[in-house]
């Protein structure tokens, strides 16, 4: 199992009452992104986190969702028992 990086691309900005915060503003595959984000100024910056390159099969689904995909198999199962 691969593993990929991903770039949470950050900013750091003023709040209403006057506080410095950090806002993630952008995520982001491409380390050239990243460090293109990183050069624009020095309230720029990105954190990167290892992921799983299968994070699309680990996601969370919803309850319809799963349901969905399983009716779906189960029409595909009953097609090609009619088609023999």
């Amino acid at each position: 199992m691969g593993c990929l990086t991903l770039y949470v691309l950050s900013t750091l900005s003023i709040d209403l009452k006057g506080n410095v915060v950090s806002r993630n503003v952008a995520v982001t595959f491409d380390v050239f992104e990243a460090e293109n984000h990183k050069a624009r100024g020095i309230e720029n910056d990105f954190e990167t986190f290892p992921i799983s390159a299968n994070w699309r099969e680990h996601g969370e689904q919803s309850f319809l969702i799963k349901t969905m995909r399983d009716f779906r198999a189960l029409v595909e199962e009953m097609q090609e028992a009619a088609l023999r």
